[in-house]
């Protein structure tokens, strides 16, 4: 039985149909079952930060499986106080907790949200509504389906958790309709990136920022897939200039190995108490270690600096490409190794993401007509100049 046959009889459908079946991968390639080679610009969603199976990244978790795998969060280890260490280090300031995906992240960014509005009112529900922005993307559990501000993703699940109304991204008087004393919170990403790579302007995280002070709510940034060193600095919001009172992280941050962290400044660490919210497998040993590595590697390589200069060099380029193709191409966007193409109807950007890695190049659909550029922080011009080459070549195609 083939590992397609298998899916089709094993495993629940929720993916759908699937013509490709990964079985290896090294730096910015990846391998199909008869060896054909691939240039991975997907890299697992923006997971892949330094490549697949990066020798010394390896060599570090296979350490770390040898000594400690899992203890619990009933006791320290380590790795997780340097990891935290690192991160807050990198953020400034704050105290962060880990947890194993971006989704927990922003359900824990939901309940400190809550925690907040129950101190400061001083009554459940008196303070507790989160303002997120439409076409956002924060996770599939039922709290961050709430605050994604999308039917397609909603459809099928209600009742939705209360509490959440939604404005208009990069609308910063949009915003302002919605706030009011009974909010907590505003959540929103730096860079939308599953509706097709929309980054925030300076002027609307400043005025939301403004926003939330005026109002005593919190503002959080979900960088799970723009942070970690992908938008050219080591957050999006960094790159951008404006500084949250938490946010959340994963993807990337332990190049492959599922992990999940928030951040929360000083003012607001001590709104979760003992008891108020956990984890069984959260910052084990094992994944901090990857994490670290993960770090290790970017800090050695000067991978954050990479991505900004590979990133001018893919906008550059693609840009050239849409001006060349103007009836298929609708625009370019984006911010570093976060890069987007929008097309016009007729092309579906899954039609046209299945002709690309015909011809070797792997990208991932975004929206309803958008593919995203998100290769590894080490992507080497010369493999820029690939991936450019090839998408040429198949808009030709079209």
């Amino acid at each position: 039985m083939t590992t397609k046959e298998k899916f089709s009889k094993y495993v629940i459908p929720t993916y759908g149909e699937r013509d490709f079946v990964a079985a290896k991968g090294k730096g910015c390639k990846l391998y199909d079952n008869d060896e054909k080679e691939y240039l991975d610009f997907g890299a697992g969603i923006a997971v892949m930060s330094i490549g697949h199976s990066n020798p010394r990244w390896v060599k570090a978790v296979a350490k770390q499986a040898e000594t400690l795998v899992h203890c619990s969060n009933l006791y320290y280890n380590k790795p997780y106080a340097d990891l935290a260490e690192k991160l807050v280090a990198e953020i400034g300031g704050g105290k962060v907790f880990m947890c194993n995906s971006g989704t927990e992240a922003n359900e824990a960014l939901i309940k400190a949200a809550r925690l907040h509005g129950l101190k400061v009112s001083g009554a459940e529900g008196k303070k507790a509504r989160i303002v997120t922005a439409y076409n956002g993307f924060h996770g599939r559990t039922l709290g961050a389906l709430a605050a994604t501000a999308q039917k397609k993703i909603q459809n099928g699940f209600a009742p939705l958790l209360k509490g959440f109304s939604y404005a208009e991204f990069n609308d910063l008087e949009s915003f302002e309709k919605e706030m009011g004393d009974d909010v907590a919170a505003v959540i929103v990403e730096p860079v939308q990136g599953e509706s097709g790579v929309t980054p925030a302007t300076a002027v609307f995280l400043r005025g939301l920022k403004a926003l939330c002070k005026k109002f005593n709510a919190l503002l959080f940034f979900d960088e799970v897939q723009c942070g970690f060193g992908r938008c050219g600095a080591f957050l999006a919001s960094q790159r951008i200039g404006v500084k949250p009172d938490g946010l959340s992280m994963a993807k990337g941050l332990a190049g492959g190995f599922p992990i999940g962290a928030i951040w929360l400044s000083n003012k607001y660490s001590g709104v979760f108490t003992p008891g108020s919210h956990g984890t069984t497998f959260g910052g084990n040993p094992l994944a901090c270690a990857a994490a670290l590595a993960t770090i290790g590697e970017v800090e050695k390589e000067n991978l954050i600096e990479n991505a900004a200069k590979m990133g001018g060099r893919l906008a550059d380029g693609l840009q050239e490409i849409a001006e060349k193709f103007p009836k298929i191409i609708k625009l370019t966007r984006g911010l570093g190794l976060m890069r987007a193409v929008l097309f016009n109807p007729p092309y579906v950007n899954y039609d046209v993401c299945k002709k690309l890695r015909a011809n070797g190049l792997i990208l991932i659909p975004a929206g309803a007509n958008a593919l995203r550029f998100l290769p590894a922080l080490n992507v080497k011009s010369s493999e820029i100049d690939k991936a450019l080459k090839i998408f040429e070549k198949t808009m030709g195609e079209l």
